[in-house]
């Protein structure tokens, strides 16, 4: 399968985008596409699934007087790309070395992710309980971008992922369990037998012995990696540069200010090796680089696109992210993760007489405009006298980002991405993210029935 570099050159793209007629002060991108997928399920009724898919397309964006337009459209035609950037010259290649590439995966990659999938399959299946009903996803993902901005150098990205999720009917309800790396190499690393059987078979051990949560206002030891839920949600959407623009933040008359203790640090960086939000360049051609967003409890920064950063008077953070072609460029977090500190996580357990441990969150509500959050924690364990002991049923966690964020009062040095497999959505986008956090207490949340 041709790649977007062997098939679209750098001259080319620089010929295409010098091509576009712009007025004084106006500028332009120019982003090309490929998106490959593979999703194959196995189940223990059915036996197993494949599907193939395959983006291809281009956008052309303008910015005029502080508006945008943006030209997409599929295929990757190079006389089309010509002429939409306005040049109606000749591609100076012959037709063939730019035809497009309707082919997704050969068909002894789809046999060899399929033979993966039933060896998987089979391998947990004889693990679990024999009336277990189980399921299990694995979706491929390979995706190039080329983009092309005037007097800029042609940038380039190109990103695999690897998502294997299983699922398991529990006594209440679906227990699910996910691993994600950068190639199925790299998963296979991490052993997912055995790992997807551990994470499972706790689970079915805290449904049996499970009881109700207490509610009320307790205080809260968050797990490491624990989707980085907390702070991706409660806090780092506030972040992104449009919605502070708009006024839809708690955070935004608060750069400069102290938002958390001393001891708090949190950052944005797609430059971490083998994660979901990991990039190079961001949609908008801008290079990658960590962005700190509070130093020493301090915010310093919020995260930004092109149009935001201009608009902020502060430049663009590399985080102007785009779903497909199709799709204008936002201010999204890529791998955004609060500091690990320097204390051994077993003593923050053991200095605390009473509260909640939060083994693993999903999804919940938030309004980024006031803070308050609303998440679902799937797994957990009550503490007390400094120990876990009893195992709880599905509950919810509640407060406000800001204060959360203010109430943190102990930090771990175990930093955790999680199970690698995440995504985010916003304005009907969704983009890979990841998130992270080390072990974490808060001095008060608010816990209810699950």
């Amino acid at each position: 399968m041709a790649s977007l570099a062997s098939r679209f050159d750098d001259s080319f793209l620089e010929r295409a985008v010098a091509a576009v007629q712009l007025s004084r002060g106006a500028w332009a991108d120019l982003f090309l596409e490929r998106a490959s997928t593979l999703r194959a399920e196995w189940d223990t009724r059915k036996g197993l699934r494949m599907t193939p898919g395959l983006r291809e397309g281009f956008a052309l964006r303008r910015l005029e007087l502080g508006h945008q337009r943006l030209i997409s459209e599929e295929g990757l035609w190079p006389e089309r790309i010509l002429q939409v950037c306005g040049s109606g010259v000749d591609a100076g290649h012959s037709p063939a070395t730019f035809a497009k590439n309707s082919e997704g995966f050969s068909d002894s990659t789809e046999a060899l992710r399929g033979r993966l999938m039933e060896e998987l399959g089979s391998a947990l299946t004889s693990r679990l309980p024999p009336e277990s009903s189980c399921s299990l996803t694995l979706e491929w993902r390979e995706r190039e971008t080329s983009i092309a901005v005037r007097g800029w150098p042609i940038r380039r990205n190109r990103g695999t992922r690897v998502v294997v999720t299983c699922r398991l009917a529990g006594p209440s309800g679906a227990l699910k369990a996910g691993l994600g790396m950068g190639s199925l190499e790299a998963l296979a690393s991490l052993r997912p037998v055995e790992t997807l059987h551990r994470k499972l078979e706790e689970r079915l051990r805290d449904e049996r012995e499970a009881r109700d949560a207490p509610q009320g206002e307790f205080t809260v030891i968050l797990a490491p990696g624990t989707g980085g839920v907390f702070f991706h949600e409660a806090c780092g959407h506030a972040l992104e540069g449009d919605l502070v623009l708009r006024g839809s933040s708690p955070f935004r008359n608060l750069l400069g200010e102290r938002v958390a203790p001393q001891f708090v640090g949190a950052m944005d960086d797609s430059s971490q090796p083998d994660l979901e939000g990991s990039y190079a360049f961001d949609d908008e051609g801008v290079p990658c680089r960590g962005t700190v967003l509070i130093a020493q409890g301090v915010l310093k920064a919020f995260l930004t696109d092109r149009i935001a950063g201009e608009r902020l008077g502060r430049g663009s953070t590399a985080n102007g992210r785009r779903e497909s072609f199709r799709d204008f460029p936002l201010p999204r977090m890529s791998n955004a993760f609060l500091m690990a500190g320097d204390e051994d996580p077993e003593e923050i357990l053991r200095d605390t007489p009473m509260g909640i441990y939060v083994g693993h969150m999903e999804g919940g509500r938030v309004d980024p405009a006031t803070g308050e959050f609303h998440f679902r924690a799937t797994q957990g364990s009550l503490i007390e006298r400094g120990r876990l002991t009893a195992p709880l049923r599905p509950f919810t966690v509640s407060g406000n980002g800001p204060a959360a964020l203010r109430g943190i009062q102990r930090l771990g040095n175990d930093l955790s991405w999680g199970d690698g497999a995440g995504s985010c959505g916003k304005d009907g986008q969704q983009v890979p993210v990841a998130a992270g956090i080390p072990t974490l207490r808060v001095a008060s949340l608010t816990v209810g029935p699950g």
